[in-house]
């Protein structure tokens, strides 16, 4: 498999099976993210193309369509890049649901092109989007994130994340990942968090190999209770197992979330 992966044990999802329809060398994204497990941006853009044919998917999931029921919780776009930059989502979602109909589609996004409206529709087609907010303010997010330049500001973000909730018949997640550059914000973040609405905060750090060292559990605990009285679901990595997986291609894994896990 080229760009079929897994399925990883994700505390988040469960057994999830990854699409990398983006599955260049070397990162491509429009951030550059202090934690990522992929190390630094090689290929900085925040412009939409075609990385993968439609077609490259769809025969691979073919492939393995019998599988994937008694393997998977969930298939999700994730790997080697941020996905929705793929201008071809839309389209492979569609292709994965008519393989796949009984099998949830989820998709991690740093949340960047939540500000472009024709991304917001297509990310409709996913039943779980799972969103990337890490920071309160624009210096905190340059810091934490490492936007691509100046033109990405997190409160036009911010704006693009409330638009497509009151939109959005799926379930919202919003990934918080807290590391020494914004563990004081956890105030700040809980009231972005409930002006959102979304259905679940997952409250991360990073325990996988990575630039960044991940908090503790005690901080993680002091951060989590500003998130208290939240409308919401609210979990923490240090609170959650891992499900067990059957791996498709161990080698596809450790190429995308750095490690075995």
């Amino acid at each position: 498999m080229r760009f079929l992966y897994g399925p990883v044990a994700s505390w988040r999802l469960g057994r999830s099976l990854g699409v990398d329809i983006i599955s260049t060398k070397e990162k491509t994204c429009s951030f550059d993210c202090v934690y990522c497990q992929l190390g630094r941006t090689v290929n900085k853009t925040a412009e939409r193309e075609v990385y993968v044919k439609t077609e490259e998917i769809e025969r691979e999931i073919s492939e393995i369509a019998d599988t994937i029921a008694d393997t998977t919780d969930v298939i999700t776009f994730a790997g080697m890049g941020e996905p929705t930059l793929g201008a071809n989502l839309g389209e492979i979602a569609d292709v994965i649901r008519r393989q796949c109909p009984k099998t949830p589609i989820a998709i991690l996004t740093n949340s960047a092109l939540m500000t472009d409206a024709g991304v917001r529709e297509e990310l409709k087609k996913m039943d779980v989007v799972v969103a990337k907010l890490d920071a309160p303010d624009q210096p905190t997010f340059e810091r934490v994130n490492r936007p691509l330049n100046e033109e990405i500001k997190l409160d036009a973000i911010i704006k693009g994340l409330t638009e497509f909730r009151e939109g959005y018949k799926g379930r919202l997640c919003l990934q918080m990942m807290f590391v020494e550059e914004n563990k004081e914000s956890g105030v700040e973040m809980a009231r972005i968090a409930a002006a959102i609405q979304p259905d679940e905060v997952q409250l991360n750090t990073p325990l996988r190999p990575c630039p960044a060292n991940p908090l503790p559990p005690e901080e993680m605990e002091r951060i989590q209770k500003h998130f208290k009285g939240l409308n919401a679901a609210v979990i923490s990595v240090y609170d959650k197992m891992k499900p067990e997986v059957r791996v498709i291609d161990k080698t596809e894994v450790i190429k995308r979330r750095g490690v075995e896990d």
